[in-house]
């Protein structure tokens, strides 16, 4: 029986992530390296692995079905050789985290990953704080956690918790302008935009009308690109704004922040744990997922 190329794992991380240069990144190797090897690998079997071109690379028929079924076996031996490795049962390695940057990510989830850190000392977690969406699988993240799912049909989605989305405005500025009674009242007042760091668009507010849902466009003098920054506006009254209510329930218990208009508030969003396949998962990935999941519930949100 022949022996398994070593060029097997370089093949796996180039058909991941679609690029000779990202696939040298995550091996620690060079890219001309990383081709070579996938050069010789076809040249060895005879069969073409992958279209090449001057802007892209894909996989052919044949290199899919080589890459869908070595790629459980692969993720298989490495969670074996993760549980063998060392002399505690415990796993290691590290897991890329993508969270958002407002206070959900901040203040909810990251106390739970500081949780998990003490609890898996050999686990490390690379986290980064972005609000726009973001490929996982090409940018290497092993998991993100947004309240829109990526549509992308290679990941994987499970619930951590609904939350609403209502409206806000401080009593200094409820005080000045007067309260809104219904949403047609919202355009003589000032509402604060804020524009989506992914498409460059304001977000529209999803009102609830009845049983019938609207989107309705806020204008404002103010408008900013990032949640946060629209929450510390809105609580020095420069403006009433739309956003989670997970970001203002200490100002709410503080009278700092008033909810407004709540029984046309949209229905409550889910926040959701996204990653690439189930049965792909390394070991220490669904480690922090699982976590996550049975333990979000004592978070404040």
């Amino acid at each position: 029986m022949k022996s398994l190329p070593s060029q097997l794992p370089i093949f796996i991380q180039v058909a991941k992530y679609g690029s000779f240069a990202k696939a040298a990144r995550a091996l620690g190797i060079s890219a001309p390296a990383v081709s070579k090897a996938i050069t010789k690998l076809e040249h060895e079997w005879q069969v073409k692995l992958f279209f090449r071109s001057s802007h892209s690379l894909s996989l052919t028929q044949t290199g899919q079905q080589l890459f869908d079924e070595l790629m459980p076996a692969m993720c298989a031996i490495q969670n074996t050789i993760e549980q063998i490795s060392d002399t505690s049962p415990k796993v290691a390695g590290t897991v890329k985290v993508n969270l958002p940057a407002s206070s959900i990510g901040r203040e909810h989830i990251l106390p739970l990953i500081l949780e998990f850190n003490e609890r898996y000392p050999q686990i490390s977690c690379d986290l980064h704080f972005d609000d726009r969406n973001v490929d996982l699988v090409e940018h290497g993240f092993d998991l993100g956690i947004g309240t829109a799912i990526n549509q992308d049909s290679r990941l994987i989605a499970r619930p951590l918790i609904k939350q609403n989305i209502g409206i806000y405005a401080a009593p200094s500025y409820l005080s000045r302008y007067g309260t809104p009674l219904s949403p047609e009242e919202l355009s003589q007042h000032r509402c604060i935009p804020v524009r989506s760091l992914t498409t460059g668009r304001f977000h529209h507010w999803r009102l609830k009308l009845g049983s019938v849902a609207t989107l309705y466009e806020p204008q404002g003098q103010l408008m900013v690109n990032n949640f946060a920054a629209a929450k510390q506006a809105a609580v020095a009254g420069a403006g009433i704004v739309m956003l989670g209510s997970w970001m203002f329930k200490q100002e709410v218990e503080r009278e700092a922040i008033k909810p407004i208009l709540q029984q046309y508030w949209g229905e409550p969003v889910t926040i959701w744990v996204y990653y690439a396949s189930r049965d792909y998962l390394p070991t220490r990935v669904r480690l922090l997922i699982d976590y996550l999941v049975e333990n979000i519930a004592r978070v404040a949100i």
